[in-house]
């Protein structure tokens, strides 16, 4: 724990004299996920909107996938948090993801996110993700239920986004074959650049935080099975979300697969402050 010039402790909110009740813990952070990834072509004009510059268009403009995600995670002096507290271990995330570069490098941002636990929202945004409460729902099939399905081909997964009553994505996946673990089609698996935004507390002033980051990992890793099929996408209106406008013209194909890794920090690559 990290300790200030008043004696609060905490990584982040709440500090408190003990600095147990961090709604996140220090880094590094480690990271387990099971993704249903819908790859997709859309307007270019709509991401490019999105890019300040420096950010810039990648090099496929129109390019961009919705990634519904099952996710366990810890932090480093938390590593017995699945047996204090499983419920801060676990949560569901859905994403619209696009390609984007910088200084010529490609890479892909995350523009829109939803996930139904506190802690990984507040990380989230101290890592540049635009993260808000949502719900999130994903196929899985029990090997062991008489009933259901072993993943392969012919086999659907589907994946749901909805927040505060409206539901704003739909996903559907039809396993083909299997598929190499981590040959996934740009813009997936390329570097992260996002946005860091903290408001000032002063009436009209300049937010206090506004910077471009890129986000690094370690020990990166791929489960052994992996599959990719045709997948279908739909998105819904909302009369406070404004993801609609990133709704797919075609739909390329769906991913499948598990990964693993360790996030101990990133780089400040430009600030607009």
């Amino acid at each position: 724990m990290k300790e200030t010039d008043h004696g609060l402790k905490g990584y982040s909110y709440p500090l408190t004299p003990g600095g147990r009740s961090s709604i996140v813990g220090d880094p590094p952070w480690h990271y387990g996920t099971e993704y249903l990834n819908i790859l997709y072509r859309t307007n270019p004009d709509v991401i490019a909107s999105y890019l300040p510059y420096p950010l810039e268009p990648g090099p496929d403009a129109d390019l961009a996938y919705v990634a519904f995600s099952r996710w366990w995670s810890v932090w480093e002096d938390g590593k017995d948090m699945p047996v204090v507290n499983p419920e801060r271990t676990q949560y569901m995330e859905g994403a619209i993801w696009t390609g984007c570069s910088f200084e010529g490098k490609p890479g892909q941002i995350c523009l829109h996110i939803w996930v139904d636990n506190d802690f990984s929202m507040a990380r989230g945004w101290f890592m540049g993700f635009p993260k808000k409460l949502g719900q999130v729902f994903m196929t899985s099939y029990h090997p062991l239920n008489p009933a259901m399905d072993e993943p392969g081909p012919q086999v659907k997964m589907k994946g749901i986004v909805a927040a505060h009553g409206e539901r704003l994505i739909e996903g559907t996946m039809e396993i083909t074959e299997r598929a190499v673990p981590g040959d996934l089609p740009a813009p997936m698996g390329l570097p992260l650049f996002h946005i860091r935004h903290f408001p000032s507390i002063e009436k009209g002033a300049a937010p206090s935080v506004m910077e471009l980051v890129s986000l690094g990992a370690e020990n990166y890793r791929y489960g052994k099975t992996a599959w990719k099929g045709k997948g279908d996408i739909v998105f819904y209106k909302s009369l406070v979300e404004e993801h609609f406008p990133l709704a797919p013209v075609e739909v390329l194909g769906a991913y499948s697969f598990s990964s693993g890794y360790t996030f101990d920090g990133g780089k400040v690559l430009f600030s607009w402050v």
